[in-house]
């Protein structure tokens, strides 16, 4: 028995499995995109706060670079997991979450 496909065919069974990794492969993608998204509105939240003139600006720059290079590593995670699935035209992906500057 598999994946709890007892009773149909070969066919369907190699079907229903290949829906099923396409369904999670396409979920994946969508979770570290809304990680990349969530990160990206926090470097927004940021260097508002900095713009505002802040009297922490220090830590709100040390921050930005912190939240900035997960930012980056999950972008990355968003490009290999594209890659893994056949996309390889990324220009677009770059363009929607775009990486801000360093703040100084």
């Amino acid at each position: 028995m598999i994946w709890g496909m007892a009773s149909a065919s070969p066919g369907t069974s190699d079907l229903a499995f290949e829906a099923a990794l396409r369904h999670e492969k396409a979920s994946a993608l969508g979770r570290v995109g809304s990680r990349v998204e969530a990160l990206l509105a926090q470097l927004k939240e940021i260097e508002r706060l900095v713009a505002q003139g802040s009297g922490l600006r220090a830590e709100l720059v040390e921050r930005h670079a912190a939240v900035r290079e997960q930012a980056k590593l999950q972008l990355w995670y968003l490009i290999v997991q594209r890659e893994a699935m056949g996309l390889n035209r990324h220009h677009d992906v770059y363009r929607i979450y775009e990486i801000p500057p360093k703040l100084y």
